[in-house]
């Protein structure tokens, strides 16, 4: 399929992976562009509407992105309007030509797209969205171990679930670099989901047991540089822990030194 990408001076289209664009499909993209122009019309007036259109560009609210990724999401949903996920960074282009800049932000690149991070925030249930602040969910979307890997929010939604109160900050700026110290030397897409699942599990207790053992001991003052060679050292486990045989309790505690606090 093709996307409307630019209006200026003439309309521009683009397709991935195709070498021309044919009548029928610059007609599905214009139909596409009217009804994402009248969604993001629709987003931007009920932002307004609530005060949640920022005065500065990058200094929204999580609310105010959720809606972003809410409203992109209400376009593709429908297969028949978009029924390839693959073309997902050309409809940010047609995007921006609607969104009011204060909700965007600087260009940090094709993988680190604010408006890919809305869309997949807005994946989300609205209150698991909010168990952790806009800067977190950046922290994690940014991680190479999660960016271009969707079977991360199965996961994460179901672990969100079972969270009580909101995330802390440090407890996720530990998280995503076990994240990207695990999978480093792995193709993640040659996983199946239970090993990815695993190498995710093992993560999130190392975090959250570091966390836990950093706020109930004052003493303890393990660093995140500490926690990242201590992986190293224990590669060789991680085989067992993706294939079940070694628990991600049982690896954190080896990570850590230390058993998961009760």
């Amino acid at each position: 399929m093709a996307v409307l990408v630019s209006k200026e001076h003439e309309r521009r289209y683009q397709a991935i992976g195709s070498l021309g664009i044919s009548q029928s499909e610059r007609e599905q993209a214009d139909r596409l562009d009217a009804k994402l122009e009248k969604r993001l019309e629709k987003l931007t007036n009920s932002l307004t509407i609530k005060n949640l259109i920022p005065q500065k560009k990058g200094k929204g609210t999580l609310l105010a992105y959720l809606e972003v990724g809410n409203a992109l999401r209400d376009v593709t949903q429908n297969e028949s309007d978009f029924p390839y996920k693959a073309e997902l960074p050309l409809l940010w282009q047609n995007a921006k030509m609607y969104i009011p800049q204060e909700l965007l932000y600087k260009d940090r690149g094709p993988y680190r797209e604010h408006l890919w991070y809305c869309y997949r925030l807005g994946g989300y249930p609205r209150k698991l969205s909010q168990k952790m602040k806009w800067g977190e969910w950046v922290t994690i979307f940014d991680s190479p171990g999660i960016n271009q890997e969707p079977r991360f929010d199965q996961w994460f939604e179901e672990k969100l679930s079972l969270q009580a109160k909101t995330v802390p900050r440090e407890q996720i700026r530990m998280f995503a670099p076990c994240v990207n110290k695990l999978l480093c030397n792995i193709d993640i897409h040659a996983l199946t989901k239970a090993e990815l699942f695993n190498c995710y599990e093992a993560a999130w207790q190392i975090a959250s047991s570091w966390h836990a053992k950093k706020t109930s001991d004052p003493i303890y003052n393990t660093k995140r540089e500490n926690v990242q060679k201590s992986i190293e050292g224990k590669f060789a486990l991680l085989d067992k822990v993706m294939d079940g045989v070694i628990s991600p309790d049982d690896f954190a505690s080896e990570i850590l030194g230390f058993p998961k606090e009760q």
